[in-house]
């Protein structure tokens, strides 16, 4: 597992661990050095199987994922207080980073912020992207957006799809354990105002997770959304950051 530093900003206060959508790489989160304050440090990982690493096996045992993540956070032995960011399958793999992080190296982010995937004890995944997958290309591009016409009819199409694929096996492999108790910790949800994916109920149980609850922020657009609205996530991100880090001195 590789993290990889997008703004390189060693002298900011705060550091930010971004895990990508389905099929997508750290240049994701590109967008977000142009728009991040200079107080955060934007990171993200290249996992096998996705962006630049498509050429390698995916993994799709979640939890697995999740461990190799939260090694990759503790590897980097940064002393500085840091949040989890996630989107949609990131969203996921963001949550069992943290609660790996929580069990083998007694440590949590500051910020647990989570964005366009249901909560996973609802059950939603299995039942939810089996349809998806039937509907072929045009049930995934209500998970990745459009795909560009001169695309859709060539084997560049079925390339890109590939590790979208993998992903969506992960999040139908996930099976959410009763026994995993409520992380105690500050929670940020975000989600697109007309999502297939994700609607307001579904983005509002992740606060039975938590023992810190959080008003879903809401932003126009669909599944997609971050893609549209950059800089009002990273400035609502921002803010929410602010706020968990007003009661904690390691943030000042």
């Amino acid at each position: 597992m590789t993290t990889v530093q997008l703004t390189g900003r060693t002298r900011a206060r705060l550091r930010v661990y971004c895990l990508p959508p389905s099929g997508c790489g750290p240049e994701y989160y590109a967008p977000w050095t142009r728009c991040a304050p200079a107080e955060l440090d934007i990171c993200s990982f290249s996992l096998p199987g996705r962006g630049q690493r498509s050429g390698e096996p995916s993994q799709t045992d979640p939890r697995r994922l999740a461990a190799d993540i939260a090694e990759a956070i503790d590897r980097c032995h940064d002393p500085r207080p840091f949040a989890v960011f996630g989107h949609s399958v990131g969203a996921l793999m963001a949550y069992l980073a943290t609660c790996s992080l929580r069990h083998s190296k007694n440590r949590t982010p500051h910020l647990l912020a989570l964005s366009a995937l249901p909560a996973p004890h609802l059950g939603l995944y299995t039942a939810a992207l089996p349809a998806r997958l039937a509907a072929g290309l045009a049930g995934l591009t209500d998970l990745i957006g459009p795909l560009p016409e001169n695309l859709i009819h060539t084997p560049m199409a079925a390339a890109l799809c590939t590790p979208i694929l993998a992903d969506l096996l992960l999040l139908m492999h996930y099976r959410h354990s009763r026994e995993e108790t409520p992380l105690d910790l500050p929670l940020a949800l975000y989600g697109g105002t007309h999502d297939p994916i994700t609607d307001t109920s579904s983005l509002t149980a992740w606060n039975e997770l938590v023992t810190t609850p959080a008003t879903p922020r809401l932003f126009p657009g669909a599944h997609t959304y971050p893609a549209d609205h950059t800089d009002a996530l990273v400035h609502q991100l921002t803010h929410d950051l602010a706020d968990a880090c007003t009661t904690d001195r390691a943030c000042g």
